[in-house]
């Protein structure tokens, strides 16, 4: 019982000294994100804004079909690898995986520069996205080839350089280039530059990141040692491939609603929409904060055996993503028109409804993340993929006969609907095959203190006129009320006393 407990501490703290890392590294991204999609929206107005938003849609399936799901095969795999100390195994799969990401990456890239013209004029009906197809093209192996090599970062459990490289880096190079090129008077080019070499500088700097904390990924295998890992290629390949159609279906299900959207109506209301997009998906910020080492954890506690570890790890993790998430929500779904506002403008308040439907949705399906992780590390990649395929088609059907009839809200509330469907699928089949249902009691006390907290929340704003400074004190008041609450009524336990001061103390680090 004591061995149970100091490997469940141990895991605890890891997750939380790591959690502090990326929750710094999301604050940048968030900010580099929403500054970058704010330039864009107020310098260059909705249409163009959609435009931008199209292509990104596009170049996201096409980065998906070339990934062929192997960084998550890679995650997987060298998590596993590592506790054995097995080098030649994970030197054996990086190498074949990064091969081939070559090819496929540069394969596609070459594609869809050449089909711009046609998804410009017969699918979106909008040549201008022609020019973004073919500079985004570029952008295909840069994202594709660092993915890779995230993946063995991330495999090796160096959370500090992975949330600098795809947190930080990116998003700090794209605010600072855009503004650079608009300065130079590069107009809409600005863009386009801003965006391509943004991902080329990451790639360079995590290739040389990987080649000087792990060369010996880089050494050459003999013929006998290949012929020896061809069984483990296999493997890879058979867990890796439903997860690239998982992956590209995913893709295709983000971007089903914008891609309906532009089909139906317009490029404007594409970029309306897309106001509410990345605000509804603050709630994953909780899944960014701890997500990125629990999945390399639980297949490392998985792979010795050590079932109530994994257990316990799951319900914990569950508990603190539904802690970090309920705040968000709330503020979502009371301020959705002040917070379209304040960061996009005036033009975008058409996406007030849109952002709570989104909200609820995203929200739902954060709960359920966990339940995702699950089902993977047993390895059930193909049951992944037909959830993710139900899902689709359901969304799709949705879409058609939402969007011409109530446009974009129509939109969010198919995005809606699916998420929710999908969380509940998640949980049902984790629970068949690991017996896992990451909630706690405990967890019912923070809905309780989050509920009053809303209500005194709602209360307030109907005396306080809504400005930037009077959402600041009210989400302070909220926030302080929701803490004190849970505090009162025990919402915290001993695991959670110990998180705080590991994290506290990594963070004055």
């Amino acid at each position: 019982m004591e061995k149970y407990e100091e490997n469940l501490n141990k895991n605890l703290k890891l997750l939380a000294k790591s959690s502090v890392v990326v929750l710094i590294g999301i604050f940048f991204a968030k900010l580099f994100t929403y500054l970058y999609q704010i330039i864009i929206a107020r310098h260059f107005g909705p249409e163009t804004y959609g435009l931008f938003t199209l292509s990104i849609m596009i170049v996201g399936w096409f980065v998906a079909i070339s990934s062929l799901g192997l960084n998550q095969g890679l995650l997987r795999y060298v998590s596993k690898f590592r506790t054995k100390n097995q080098n030649k195994e994970i030197r054996t799969i990086f190498n074949f995986s990064f091969k081939l990401s070559i090819f496929t990456s540069f394969s596609l890239a070459i594609l869809l520069f050449i089909l711009s013209d046609f998804i410009a004029n017969n699918i979106f009906h909008e040549p201008s996205i022609s020019i973004y197809l073919c500079f985004f093209a570029l952008i295909i192996p840069s994202i594709v080839l660092m993915e890779v090599l995230l993946a063995i970062v991330l495999a090796h459990e160096k959370v500090g350089w992975y949330a600098f490289i795809h947190k930080f880096l990116i998003g700090f190079l794209k605010v600072s280039l855009i503004i650079l090129f608009i300065i130079l008077g590069l107009k809409t080019y600005s863009i386009l530059f801003s965006y391509v070499l943004a991902f080329f500088i990451a790639l360079i700097f995590a290739l040389f990141l990987c080649k000087n904390k792990f060369s010996y990924l880089f050494e050459k295998n003999n013929f006998f040692e290949k012929l020896k890992q061809r069984k483990l290629i296999k493997k890879l390949v058979s867990y890796s491939w439903p997860l690239l159609f998982s992956g590209i279906l995913w893709k295709l299900f983000h971007w089903t609603d914008s891609f309906f959207i532009g089909y139906f109506k317009t490029a404007t209301d594409v970029g309306i929409y897309n106001a509410a997009v990345p605000l509804a998906f603050l709630l994953m910020m909780a899944s960014s904060l701890f997500m990125q080492l629990f999945f390399p954890v639980i297949n490392r506690e998985y792979a010795k055996g050590n079932k109530e570890t994994l257990n316990q790890l799951a319900k914990q993790v569950g508990k603190w993503m539904l802690l970090v998430n309920l705040p968000v929500f709330v503020l979502l779904v009371l301020f959705p028109g002040t917070i379209l506002n304040l960061l996009f403008g005036q033009q975008y308040l058409g996406a007030s409804n849109a952002l709570r439907f989104l909200g609820i949705g995203t929200f739902f399906f954060s709960l359920f993340e966990i339940s995702n992780k699950l089902i993977t590390m047993k390895g059930k990649s193909k049951i992944i993929l037909a959830d993710v395929i139900t899902i689709f088609v359901f969304n799709v059907i949705l879409n058609i006969f939402l969007i011409p009839k109530y446009g974009i809200n129509g939109a969010a509330i198919a995005t809606m609907v699916s998420l929710i469907l999908l969380s509940l699928i998640f949980a049902i089949q984790s629970f068949k095959l690991v017996s896992i249902i990451p909630f706690r009691r405990k967890m019912f006390v923070l809905f309780i203190s989050a509920t009053i907290s809303s209500l005194i929340l709602i209360l307030t704003k109907q005396v306080v006129k809504i400005t930037f400074i009077s959402l600041i004190m009210l989400t302070s008041l909220f926030l302080i009320s929701y803490i004190l609450l849970i505090l009162i009524l025990g919402g915290f336990d001993k695991y959670d006393f110990m998180i705080l001061k590991s994290a506290f103390s990594r963070f004055k680090k």
